[in-house]
């Protein structure tokens, strides 16, 4: 479960900037089933979801790419980055100050009934802090903290005694590499106490850049199972789009199942990159109206949003059971507005404690009776020009104000400003 993250110094973001999911306590909570509460010993609520607004280029983006970035980092970091490689990180480079400092990330998460706050600060060359606090039954235990020391170019560490490992713990440390993650590293070793925080960010934790860089096989996978594919089925006939079936139908590739108007070029490509491997195409099997009997829809023959709707049906279903954060950039493309509402209220409506991050532009999610005051959050740029993130609630909006009238005028920031074009020369 998502608690909060905090990001400094990272591309547009310069000072700390922090995205929280935990739930305002308001008088009136017409929308209590937006948010739940983690665990019996917490005494705060989190929100089911929450979405970020902003003008292009304002920085929505770029919070998803941090927890990309991190997320990255905690699985990757010792398995696949090699001594001396540079580490992938992108300080705030309009001020000489902030190239030449760290970044740093924090997130506070719940996994297992247990909360944790887990970060790093990096530059380009290696990692120069990192730490780890548990809190079981609520306790803050901090069970490591790693600094460089850069007058003598080691890392420095100091462990709990809550933090079990003995001697092991020393060893790990002198075998994590300057670039690597000592939490990374540490896992390499089965280290069984760090796992679970380590699941939580490769399986719990799915960041996704775009809705149009979903594929449609983690779907198709699902309808191989009977049980999974009426579940598919029903989540899209909610969304009023009337399906009587889904056949999948497998076969080996040919050049005759590519477009016809592809070039002779780009087929040959395609052939000997495909060549002799198995397909899977996807029919949508529709009911006449005008008589008994159904008839069979080729994927292309679709519209786009079905098509869409179809892609994100198997992961949205799938974070709904398994209880994941879902994180995605650009929500609504090839959606209508409407079935971004569905898909939000599906995820509200499923006693679920899955969580949901999204930026869009579809001002028309602003409405109190969808979303809590809290749940809307804005970015836009200062006079640095680095991002500044806020919520909704700042602003103390009244219980029947009209938010997305409010929003359109600049009332709460995170719009464009737009100069005045002659556009006539």
């Amino acid at each position: 479960m998502f608690i909060e993250f905090t990001v400094t110094n990272y591309r547009s973001i310069l000072s700390p900037q922090k995205l929280s999911m935990v739930a305002s306590n308001y008088e009136k909570d017409a929308l209590g089933q937006n948010k739940f509460q983690p665990t019996q010993d917490e005494s705060f609520s989190l929100l089911r979801s929450v979405v970020l607004y902003g003008a292009n280029a304002s920085g929505k983006s770029t919070f998803i790419q941090a927890l990309q970035f991190v997320k990255n980092q905690v699985i990757n970091s010792q398995k696949e980055s090699q001594a001396g490689e540079a580490i992938e990180v992108l300080p705030f480079k309009l001020t000489k100050k902030s190239i030449l400092e760290d970044s740093e990330f924090e997130l506070v998460f719940i996994e297992q009934g247990v909360r944790y706050q887990y970060g790093f600060c990096c530059n380009a060359n290696r990692f120069t802090e990192e730490w780890l606090i548990a809190y079981p039954n609520g306790r803050a235990q901090k069970w490591f903290h790693r600094v460089y020391d850069s007058n003598n170019s080691i890392d420095t560490y100091k462990f709990s005694s809550t933090f079990l490992g003995g001697r092991q713990r020393q060893i790990t440390a002198t075998q994590t590499r300057s670039n690597a993650l000592y939490l990374s590293t540490a896992v390499q070793f089965n280290n069984a106490q760090l796992m679970p925080v380590f699941n939580w960010f490769k399986n719990k934790l799915r960041v996704v850049s775009s809705s149009h860089l979903l594929s449609d096989s983690y779907t198709k996978r699902m309808c191989e199972d009977e049980e999974e594919k009426l579940r598919i089925i029903q989540f899209m006939n909610s969304a009023d789009l009337n399906i009587a079936d889904i056949q999948l139908k497998k076969e080996v590739f040919s050049t005759q199942l590519l477009p016809k108007i592809l070039s002779e070029e780009i087929k040959n490509q395609v052939s000997h990159e495909l060549s002799g491997k198995e397909l899977t195409t996807l029919r949508y099997i529709h009911q006449l109206t005008d008589e008994a009997g159904t008839i069979e829809f080729e994927e292309n023959e679709e519209s786009d949003g079905t098509r869409t709707l179809f892609t994100l049906a198997g992961p949205w279903l799938d974070v709904i059971k398994n209880e994941r954060v879902l994180v995605v950039d650009e929500l609504d493309s090839s959606l209508h507005p409407l079935l971004v509402h569905y898909l939000i209220k599906a995820l509200h409506m499923s006693k679920s404690h899955a969580q949901l991050i999204f930026t869009t532009h579809d001002s028309t999610l602003l409405s109190q009776k969808l979303l809590r005051r809290d749940q809307v959050w804005f970015t836009e740029k200062d006079e640095k020009n680095s991002t500044k993130l806020f919520p909704l609630s700042d602003f103390s909006p009244r219980e029947n104000e009209a938010i997305e009238k409010g929003y359109l005028v600049g009332r709460y920031g995170g719009i464009p400003f737009l100069k005045d074009l002659d556009f006539y020369g």
